[in-house]
């Protein structure tokens, strides 16, 4: 459902980050961003049957945003999302490891609607990964144990017209 890349020429870490994003959403895939416009990857997108796409941005070699595209009907840009202090599965000592869950449930706080509409909820059953977020904390949960990357939230707006489609 969510195809996960980067922006042009991103760093070690920005792939990495995208990778394990991927790796924890149910029914997502992350697709390495090369010379593709967003075009492309819109194209790509759509035949994998994919009805949104994560393009995640970076300041200085770290990740800093992500910007949401969404499949109705045709593409657009929904919002941006602001991240701090992320930190990768890999820091935190553990191997980053394929979930195959069959959905995705959102408990969220401070960003319960931006989150809902970015990751979309897929069925909610027993075998879900959920989104936990709390004062802008998100995190990733299996079964109780956390897996994924970590990041903290802090701000939502429009993307840029600059940014056309």
């Amino acid at each position: 459902m969510i195809l996960v890349t980067t922006s042009r020429k991103p760093s070690t870490r920005t792939r990495r980050f995208a990778r394990e994003l991927s790796s924890v959403l149910p029914l997502s895939r992350y697709v390495p961003r090369g010379k593709s416009s967003i075009h492309d990857l819109l194209e790509r997108a759509e035949e994998m049957g994919m009805h949104r796409v994560f393009v995640i941005g970076e300041t200085k070699g770290n990740p800093s945003i992500m910007r949401v595209l969404r499949r109705n009907g045709g593409w657009s840009w929904l919002f941006q999302i602001y991240l701090r202090s992320v930190s990768l599965y890999v820091d935190m000592g553990r191997k980053m490891v394929r979930i195959d869950a069959e959905g995705l449930s959102i408990d969220a706080d401070t960003y319960s609607r931006e989150l809902s509409e970015a990751f979309g909820v897929y069925e909610e059953t027993d075998d879900a990964v959920i989104l936990q977020e709390r004062d802008g904390n998100v995190r990733f949960l299996y079964y109780g144990e956390e897996v994924g990357p970590r990041f903290r939230m802090v701000g939502v707006d429009p993307v840029p017209s600059a940014l056309k489609l």
